[in-house]
């Protein structure tokens, strides 16, 4: 036997273990496009709260029906568009703006009984906030920090921190709904009414996932992110002119969200 016999195969195998050891390319600057599901939770509740009874000309009469209101935050999609900087290969910076639907259901019921009303406008009134289907939307605009922990491995585990605005279209305080008269007109009466509407509030963001790439200048991500926005809520009831006591607090919006990333910038990867 040859005493060289074994250096082409020994070669083949040393060069094998170099490909193994090889690491792919590290994404530095990225366009993400992401949908999503959010969850949904409680607003407020209002355990009694009195409305007079119309009489024919629809003006208050003496006597009061007492309701049971609430509102409550529907879940929705998540929407958006984000970008983010990596100048260095583990910290990076991102920019979203995102669409979260806000959807607001109400809720209505009598406390008792409905006081007698030939015309049951107040019970045709909380049947119809009852029925008033979930509407609303935001738009949220944030940035942050990400942090990634593998960045040129075939799975990357990341984390971030954001803060920005949320922007909504509707009051989360207002309520009003509607009856047909004795001459057959739909009315709209106000309930609760909001003469100063919040329509932006702070955000608080956190999020984890990971990354996987796709093929050349495209990646996979699936992430869990908690957004947290500042909401006005009712703590009281209204008095005779639909004006009630009011507070804000954060409510957590959870979601999971799936993307697609563009890499427009990146490394080669190396071998070890």
């Amino acid at each position: 036997m040859r005493p060289f016999a074994f250096v082409p195969l020994a070669l083949s195998c040393l060069a094998g273990g170099r490909a193994a050891a090889q690491t792919g390319p590290e994404a530095n600057l990225v366009l993400t496009i992401l949908g999503g599901v959010a969850t949904g939770h409680e607003l407020w509740t209002v355990e009694r709260q009195p409305l007079c009874v119309l009489d024919a000309a629809n003006q208050c009469s003496s006597t009061y029906d007492t309701l049971r209101l609430s509102r409550g935050i529907g879940s929705s999609i998540v929407l958006g568009a984000a970008a983010t900087y990596f100048p260095t290969p583990h910290v990076g910076f991102h920019a979203e703006l995102s669409y979260l639907g806000l959807p607001i259901d109400g809720g209505c019921g009598v406390v008792g009984s409905y006081y007698p009303d030939p015309g049951t406008k107040n019970e045709q009134l909380c049947d119809d906030i009852q029925s008033q289907a979930g509407t609303g939307s935001a738009v949220a605009i944030f940035g942050g920090v990400t942090l990634r922990a593998t960045p040129r491995r075939a799975l990357s585990p990341y984390v971030r921190g954001s803060v920005g605005v949320v922007s909504q279209q509707r009051s989360m305080i207002e309520v009003v709904g509607g009856f047909v008269d004795g001459s057959g007109n739909f009315r709209e009466r106000q309930v609760i009414a909001d003469p100063n509407p919040h329509t932006a509030s702070v955000m608080l963001g956190g999020a984890a996932g990971l990354t996987s790439p796709l093929g050349p200048g495209y990646q996979f991500r699936l992430e869990v992110r908690d957004v947290a926005s500042r909401l006005d809520r009712l703590t009281g009831s209204a008095n005779g002119l639909g004006i009630a006591p009011t507070a804000s607090r954060f409510y957590h919006h959870i979601a999971l969200t799936l993307a697609l990333d563009v890499i427009l910038e990146k490394k080669r990867g190396r071998r070890y």
